[in-house]
């Protein structure tokens, strides 16, 4: 089996893996069905299984209020500044993941809508393309970085919800708690990767499309140097050349500007795409950056606490910090992707190809061309983050800043400062 075809076949593999893993998360309830000979997500027919549905979501969403507490609280007592905002910090992510994870268990219908409108968009490209291997190695590649990723922050993140103690102790309502804690974050681990996985799929289509239309140029100068290279040999030879005739090459034209007004119907399904994708999941877009930017603040927290504290930092705080800041870059770069990707056919000679053959083609590319224009691809969450590689240095920015206050807090006695009060109060006293 060759590179591509072998990428391709587990690429979906990976797609059907994620399929049923968001079952197994009670994320989705839909079946998967083929009519027609295409691939659609089927909602329950039976009332009483979507109402069994509705009221077990419930109930998860109840229990995961109870649970998330036990993840992110890190200041037990809030006896200095630092400890009070890093409870409000704390007490932030609880609630923004409580909300995400309502958002999306109540949102199964629109989720399911957008996916059915992926895949029919994937059966489309491969028809336009007359080819069934769209997704290229880094598609794969990227994913199992992420997973990594996800992956290595679960080890610091689930023992946190079920610490060891309660398993040697015997605490059967800790250990259950704790189960069912780790089943729900594990579904809220999961829609965040959704939302990466989300934008790299809609990047992987834009670039496929993009070479697409790429190689349909290359076959059209093919067409002309082959005319212009006939004459020119007929002429030194003289022999009678043999170039395509006229007639051919409008032909051809004609069906090259048909593709081109298809290929101008599909980026507009894409782009239509793309923003519900983020209209749907732009809350938990949110969340995953805000969550990911939290958690990095909170482990600096904990290092220099630690360091200030024993004289010696904790490396898993350091590696966390690490894992998180990775998480965000990623899903800005995969952001970036996509947009830089819905942009290429802009970059391509669309306007120069057998421009003095025919006004079909011409007009097609006008219509295409303004179609790009107005179809300007932005990828903003919530209306505040505008998600590309410019935004990277504002976040580091931001952490920076975050780190000369809590060693100014540290230098200056902020971590301690309770004990100062405790001194001035028994002073005033005596």
């Amino acid at each position: 089996m060759p590179l591509v075809g072998r990428m391709e076949f587990w690429s979906r593999r990976l797609l059907m893996s994620l399929y049923q893993a968001a079952r197994g998360l009670s994320l989705l309830s839909c079946r998967l069905e083929v009519e027609r000979g295409q691939i659609q997500l089927k909602s329950q027919r039976q009332r009483c299984n979507r109402l069994l549905t509705v009221v077990w979501r419930g109930i998860l969403v109840n229990i995961y209020s109870t649970v998330m507490p036990d993840i992110f609280l890190k200041a037990q007592k809030t006896e200095s500044y630092a400890d009070f905002f890093v409870t409000v910090q704390s007490a932030s992510v609880i609630f923004f993941a409580v909300a995400s994870f309502s958002v999306q268990v109540y949102g199964e219908s629109k989720t399911m809508a957008i996916l059915n409108r992926y895949i029919a968009l994937y059966g489309r490209i491969c028809s336009l393309t007359e080819t069934q291997q769209l997704f290229p190695p880094k598609f794969v590649l990227f994913y199992a970085l992420k997973l990594i990723l996800t992956i290595c922050g679960c080890l610091y993140e689930l023992p946190q919800l079920l610490p060891m103690h309660h398993i040697r102790n015997g605490n059967i309502k800790r250990i259950i708690s704790g189960l069912i804690g780790i089943y729900l974050w594990m579904g809220t681990l999961y829609v965040l990767d959704a939302c990466f996985l989300g934008f790299l799929v809609s990047g992987v289509l834009y670039e496929q499309m993009g070479a697409h239309i790429a190689r349909m140029l290359d076959e059209m100068r093919s067409i002309d140097i082959d005319c212009q290279d006939a004459d020119g040999e007929g002429e030194r030879e003289k022999i009678p050349p043999q170039p395509i005739s006229h007639y051919k090459r409008m032909c051809l034209l004609c069906d090259r500007a048909d593709e081109l007004d298809e290929c101008g119907i599909i980026y507009s399904e894409l782009y239509q795409v793309t923003l519900s994708f983020r209209n749907i999941f732009q809350f938990q877009i949110f969340f995953y950056i805000y969550y990911n930017f939290i958690v990095l603040l909170l482990m600096m927290y904990e290092y220099i606490w630690n360091y200030l504290e024993a004289a010696q930092g904790d490396l898993v705080p350091l590696i966390m910090i690490g894992i998180k800041m990775g998480n965000i870059v990623l899903l800005i770069m995969c952001a970036d992707f996509t947009i830089r990707k819905s942009q290429l056919p802009q970059i391509l000679p669309l306007d120069i190809v057998c421009t003095d053959i025919d006004q079909r083609w011409d007009n097609s590319v006008e219509t295409f061309l303004s179609q790009l224009q107005t179809q300007q691809l932005e990828i903003k969450v919530m209306g505040i983050l505008q998600l590309n590689n410019e935004f990277i240095p504002t976040i580091l920015s931001a952490i920076i800043t975050y780190l000369f206050i809590l060693l100014q807090f540290g230098f200056t006695g902020g971590f301690d400062l309770h004990k100062e009060l405790a001194k001035r109060n028994l002073t005033t006293v005596s």
